[in-house]
């Protein structure tokens, strides 16, 4: 169980640090990325998809500990 507390707090770490950015801290640089976006159809797929594909890796590894 420790390893999915590691896991899922370095995969809570990457998530912020692609979110906050480590040289980009200001709003500009997101808004003028993002204004270009007519629909949200990409947005809910990525957050599906990453869902998806965390609960995925997070199962497998249980499964290879515990099982």
């Amino acid at each position: 169980m420790g390893l999915v507390k590691r896991f899922v707090l370095v995969v809570v770490n990457m998530i912020g640090e692609l979110w906050m950015g480590f040289y980009r801290r200001n709003s500009d640089y997101y808004d003028n990325q993002t204004s270009e976006s007519k629909s949200k159809i990409g947005y809910y797929a990525f957050i599906i998809g990453a869902t998806v594909v965390t609960v995925g890796i997070v199962g497998w590894m249980y499964n290879r500990i515990y099982s």
